[in-house]
């Protein structure tokens, strides 16, 4: 294959076509969208120009109503992540536990600020309105328990063109005790398995966009992997508070790990990428080489949204794009960075899986 010039550039050199899938984790979005500009920079050109189709749950789903609306990364960055959803979550948070306790513990936060907070996604516009590059956004309907698949492009965009495009973002976005479900029925896409849409976005691409999938390369983002590893003996001293916790923890982490694992055996021939750095001060010290002061990574939150917390999170998802080795195909985030074991994979039994057995 010949190299186009204008191709040369990192992860795609022969011009394939790119899709793109970005993970849920309500402000820590703001480390996927720091890759994505850094991205943008190399390129020169906006991230909406790069992919063909952007699929995302909850902060990524707002990440590609964004980009689906012609903003770059960086004016997503600016305008809403920096600029207008920290006010959201902050003002919100007055009396926040008084407010949880008399709302009947339903949720923390009310939707009125999100939606303000949502600048230019919630003009009016509908779902149908966006043209480029297709976008796919994920929730979950209490009354069926069935994922939807929001659409603009395909067999099933008819279906969602009159959804206003504000409230599909919000469905996506209802992380239960949170915020409270959209018309009292849609949740966050990641409820269940899909807080990592990237099966979602190969299977839309290949079975229903007929994208060749040895023509595809697939960048899948996270927003940081925290560790749920335990002491030794910790579970002697859980309480319900304690068990309620680490459940949720194991069953969204191994729910995002089995769509990378899936998305890899049945998209044998995709050129498909995880990205996904490790929020904790040693991965952070010794493969990024920041200093992450008095914030600890481990702690950062679906509301973390004070101007420290939102500088870490950026140089965080920048100083890792800046490492990572885009010219490597088929990547994984405990290879991404110099083919070596980031710390605070290295305690996940990755090897010894069932599926590692398998010739990707």
């Amino acid at each position: 294959m010949t190299l186009r010039p204008e191709y040369k550039f990192l992860f795609n050199p022969y011009a394939k076509d790119l899709i793109l899938s970005i993970d849920g984790g309500g402000m820590r979005g703001v480390i996927a969208l720091a890759m994505l500009c850094w991205l943008e920079e190399q390129a020169g050109k906006p991230a909406y120009e790069l992919f063909k189709l952007v699929g995302g749950t909850s902060t990524g789903a707002l990440i590609c109503a964004g980009l689906g609306l012609g903003m770059s990364a960086r004016e997503i960055m600016d305008e809403i992540y920096k600029k207008r959803l920290p006010k959201a979550f902050n003002r919100a948070k007055r009396f926040l536990w008084l407010r949880f306790l008399l709302n009947g513990l339903r949720h923390l936060y009310p939707y009125g600020p999100f939606l303000k907070a949502l600048g230019p996604l919630g003009a009016g516009l509908r779902v149908g309105d966006i043209e480029t590059p297709t976008i796919l956004l994920t929730t979950k309907d209490l009354r069926t328990s069935s994922t939807y698949y929001i659409i603009n492009a395909g067999p099933g965009a008819p279906l969602f063109a009159h959804w206003p495009l504000a409230g599909a973002v919000a469905a996506s976005v209802a992380a239960p005790l949170f915020f409270p479900p959209v018309d009292g029925n849609l949740v966050d896409g990641g409820v269940g398995a899909f807080g990592n849409p990237c099966l979602a976005t190969s299977v839309e691409a290949v079975q229903y966009l007929d994208m060749a999938p040895e023509n595809l390369i697939h960048i899948s983002l996270g927003n940081g992997y925290q560790s749920n590893v335990q002491e030794e003996g910790a579970g002697r001293g859980f309480w319900l508070k304690s068990w309620i916790e680490y459940l949720l923890s194991e069953g969204l982490d191994d729910a995002a790990m089995q769509q990378v694992f899936m998305t890899r055996a049945i998209y044998r021939t995709m050129d498909f990428r995880r990205y996904n750095p490790a929020l904790n001060r040693g991965s952070i010290k010794h493969n990024l080489d920041l200093d992450c002061g008095d914030i600890d990574p481990a702690g950062l939150a679906l509301d973390s949204g004070s101007h420290e917390e939102i500088e870490l999170m950026e140089r965080i998802g920048y100083a890792y794009a800046s490492k990572i080795d885009w010219m490597k195909e088929r990547a994984l985030p405990w290879n991404t960075i110099g083919g070596q074991a980031e710390p605070g994979y290295e305690h996940s039994d990755w090897t010894n899986s069932p599926f590692a057995a398998q010739k990707f």
